[in-house]
């Protein structure tokens, strides 16, 4: 299987592309259609900005989309894009906390937090081509653990 095949990707890593995927939906695109129909969820945009808003969360949400797609198949950018993007999150919350935007930053701090656990860290590593965790060759008994040579190295030392 290569990497590409969804039977090499970890639980976790796709389980934070589906965190940021949803992300993008509560926190990035749900507010702006709420805004557009002109239902009120707690947040005071002025009618003169929500062109503005649309012109600029869509974009960045579709950005979004497209990372979360590229961490499945571990891409670092795509990490790093969403880190930053977690960072700007969680810095730029408390500004504006509407249920919405709390539980886009919930989801958004979870998919941070799935693509950096050490199995996340191995996916990516081996995806690059570096040896993550390399384990030795198994080929036979390990000399260092025979009784003949704890034997051998109890006389050599000196009493």
């Amino acid at each position: 299987m290569g990497f590409g095949e969804p039977g090499n990707t970890p639980a976790a890593v796709r389980l934070s592309a589906a965190c940021w995927v949803a992300s993008a939906v509560v926190a990035g695109m749900m507010p702006v259609i709420l805004e557009v129909s002109g239902i009120d969820f707690g947040q005071s945009i002025p009618d003169w900005a929500v062109p503005y808003l649309v012109a600029f969360a869509v974009p960045l949400t579709a950005l979004q989309v497209l990372a979360a797609q590229h961490l499945l198949h571990g891409e670092r950018w795509a990490r790093i894009l969403l880190t930053a993007a977690a960072a700007l999150s969680a810095l730029g919350a408390p500004v504006d906390l509407t249920v919405l935007i709390l539980a886009g930053l919930l989801l958004t701090l979870a998919g941070a937090t799935l693509m950096w656990l050490p199995v996340s860290n191995r996916f990516f590593l081996l995806h690059r081509g570096v040896t993550a965790y390399p384990v030795p060759a198994v080929s036979g008994a390990d000399a260092a653990l025979s009784d003949s040579t704890l034997k051998d190295a109890a006389s050599k030392t000196p009493h």
